[in-house]
């Protein structure tokens, strides 16, 4: 009798204390968060590493919290010792535009370096995609990029996707290749297609993409995007810096209603990838027309955290004015105006003339009003000189620097080295992906560490920098200085966004992780405004 009444006054207990733990939990409006026996490269002013973080309210709390921080509302995640890094940062990307891509896009195409690993790809890719849905991977790849030197044949995609047809192309604008069921049903639609399912680069591949896109829709454009932020999740990107799409071809947004589909996301907080815009000053048809319109609204720098309008870029003006030298009377007009209405200022620039003939202007403008300030980048700068650093230094510029030779094959910069011995205000790096460019940041980071393209051919000798470096200048706390987030966006460090990512191996170690590996690393933890967005399952929570 005696034992049957302690098992009963014990179960009272247990039943009475879950009861007390959910009802405290329902007052809980969020859950804490806390990271703890880690290795945490905050990549803050101090460089500092720490072994856990305390996260409230999307935001970090404590470094290295003690334990008197946490409560009923904090979850606790044990990492054992992996390694965490800030969420990476994009500063200057075509993010948006791939929703304007037609079919099902399979952008972890652009990650594998043998035929055997972009086949495999493709056939997890089918094993999502409904049957007879359209598979593509158009931009961000190249032929060279696999170690055989090719496309896959036509047959060895039929075998992995049977049911799915299949369309690869290089940049966009070709060359390209099918399996049969993608051969034939461009064929239908009127592109010329070989038998071999080869598509040629120029015309052909232009006509292919646009009759394929002609019928996406806004739920079309949304399942993409949704599908695209999952992938740079699942690679610790947290934070895109978009610089639209303009430039007609793959991708092109209409500047008017292209966005509508992108806006219906974030209000549904459907879209977990922080999200930075800038708008195009350009149109070839209405010249200044469109800037103006952009400038004299009142709605810069204004939106949710998660997605906001900060600047104007990556063209003040049409592309075949803006590398004259000097800058004619439309290009000189555009920035002044840019500067009068206060606006940030993203500028696409590779040769030393043109990026010198902007710094002309630039030079003039910024004794009215500080650029520094307002926050204007040159971008790209794959042949920066420098002399040419020094006239941004004096200035007080940051430099976006962006590895687009790492696809395109031809040699030279950015001059990383050069740029991180500079001490300017601020650095940080981008891919210029994914119409042109790999959109993935380890290939990246890949690029800046050995110097080598998509191909394995050293183009960047002399400027290669540690993996530190390299992952600092795509997460550090100098990205906030690009969109004036100074204090929120970059690193981490208390006060700041709560963005991270948690690495499936250690990738400052070259034993545990060789050169070539580096292009396989991935998230299995990511976490975005304190909420955890990307998960693998690999940790145990």
């Amino acid at each position: 009798m005696k034992n049957n009444l302690n098992s009963y006054l014990i179960i009272l207990a247990i039943s009475t204390l879950t009861l007390h733990t959910q009802a405290y939990a329902q007052l809980c409006f969020s859950k804490d968060l806390a990271l703890i026996n880690a290795h945490i490269y905050t990549m803050d002013q101090q460089n500092s590493l720490a072994q856990s973080v305390l996260i409230s309210d999307g935001k970090v709390v404590a470094i290295n919290p003690e334990l008197e921080s946490f409560n009923e509302c904090t979850e606790i995640i044990d990492l054992q010792q992996r390694i965490v890094i800030p969420g990476l940062i994009d500063n200057h990307v075509h993010y948006i535009r791939i929703a304007n891509r037609p079919g099902y896009d399979n952008r972890d195409l652009e990650r594998t370096i043998t035929i055997q690993e972009a086949l495999n790809s493709i056939q997890k890719k089918t094993e999502v995609v409904p049957d007879g849905q359209l598979i593509t991977t158009i931009g961000g790849i190249r032929r060279s990029q696999w170690y055989e030197k090719r496309f896959p044949t036509r047959l060895e995609l039929d075998y992995v996707s049977p049911r799915n047809p299949v369309y690869l192309s290089e940049r966009g604008s070709g060359p390209g290749r099918t399996n049969t069921a993608g051969r034939n049903l461009l064929r239908e639609l009127g592109v010329p297609v070989t038998n071999d399912g080869s598509i040629a680069e120029g015309i052909d591949t232009d006509i292919a993409y646009e009759v394929l896109a002609s019928n996406i829709t806004n739920e079309d454009r949304k399942r993409q995007l949704i599908n695209v932020a999952d992938y740079v999740l699942s690679l610790g990107l947290t934070t895109v810096m978009d610089m639209s799409g303009t430039v007609p071809g793959v991708g092109y947004i209409d500047q008017t209603t292209g966005y509508d589909f992108f806006l219906d996301l974030v209000r549904n907080n459907q879209h977990k990838v922080r999200t930075r815009i800038f708008f195009p000053g350009f149109d070839s048809n209405i010249g200044l027309r469109q800037l103006r319109g952009f400038l004299n609204n009142k709605w810069q720098n204004h939106g949710p955290d998660m997605a906001k309008v900060v600047g104007i870029g990556e063209w003040s003006v049409r592309r075949n004015l803006f590398s004259q030298q000097p800058l004619g009377q439309t290009a000189r007009l555009a920035q002044r105006l840019i500067a009068e209405h206060g606006w940030s200022y993203h500028q696409h620039l590779h040769t030393p003339e043109e990026i010198s003939a902007h710094f002309d202007v630039w030079e003039e403008l910024n004794q009215e009003f500080d650029l520094s300030a307002l926050r204007w980048t040159p971008g790209h700068l794959s042949y920066i000189t420098p002399e040419l650093i020094q006239r941004a230094k004096a200035m007080g510029l940051g430099l976006g620097v962006h590895g687009q030779r790492f696809h395109s094959g031809a040699p030279g910069g950015p001059p990383w080295r050069l740029v991180l011995d500079s001490a300017l205000v601020a650095v940080g790096a981008g891919s210029d992906g994914a119409r042109i460019n790999s959109l993935s940041p380890w290939n990246m980071i890949y690029y800046m560490v050995t110097g080598q393209d998509i191909s394995g051919n050293l183009i960047n000798d002399g400027q290669q920098i540690s993996r530190y470096e390299a992952v600092w200048l795509y997460s550090s706390y100098q990205q906030g200085w690009f969109t004036k987030e100074d204090d929120l966006l970059g690193g981490i460090g208390e006060g700041r966004f709560a963005d991270m990512a948690v690495l499936s191996a250690d990738v400052f170690d070259p034993i545990a992780v060789p050169e070539e590996e580096i292009r396989k690393i991935r998230s299995v933890l990511t976490i975005v405004n304190g909420e955890i967005v990307w998960d693998t399952g690999e940790i145990e929570r």
